[in-house]
């Protein structure tokens, strides 16, 4: 009998997690970004809400999934120090950073394990870097270099974009990206 009562409370425990996603108000926590933008950037369309409903005080540009799927895409074919040649597709990161009004500046990319690695501005002009969110047609999966992966064109530059300086910059699992003066 003490066994299926402590079963019943491990299951319970388990349904916890499910049930906690409201703050004491009782409104639903907002929901993580598919891609945040922060630092010096131009225009906000988030009031820095962190992922415990609570006021980050830190303003960012937030993409939705769907609002970051409808940028215009761009493609470029290559093979990586990690990939056989393949077609990587999603928005050019010059237009993502127009969309939180930023005209200039490093970013700092930040991964989903909390990685971070920096892209200089003069990259996206020069090489027309893309946030490719799809590799051959499929979508990148968290588990396998997405949710974004920054691409380069390494196949048209490979002077240029190779060594450990260039490949630092191929950066996957990005979901936060962080512009600096």
């Amino acid at each position: 009998m003490k066994r299926r009562a402590v079963l019943a409370s491990f299951a319970m425990l388990a349904a916890a997690p499910r049930a906690a996603g409201r703050t004491g108000t009782g409104s639903a926590r907002s929901p993580q970004p598919f891609l945040r933008i922060s630092g010096q950037i131009g225009l906000t369309n988030s009031a820095g809400i962190d992922g415990a409903g609570a006021n980050s005080g830190n303003r960012s540009y937030d993409f939705t999934e769907a609002a970051f799927m409808a940028l215009p895409v761009a493609t470029i074919t290559t093979a990586t120090t990690w990939t056989f040649r393949s077609t990587f597709t999603g928005p050019l990161l010059l237009t993502v950073m127009q969309s939180a009004g930023v005209s200039s500046g490093t970013l700092v990319f930040r991964t989903l394990n909390d990685y971070s690695a920096s892209i200089p501005w003069s990259d996206l002009v020069r090489y027309g870097v893309i946030l490719a969110h799809s590799q051959d047609g499929k979508r990148l999966s968290n588990k396998r270099w997405g949710p974004l992966w920054a691409m380069y064109p390494r196949d048209r530059y490979p002077d240029q974009l190779s060594g450990p300086v260039a490949e630092s910059r191929f950066i996957w699992q990005v979901n936060r990206i962080e512009v600096k003066a």
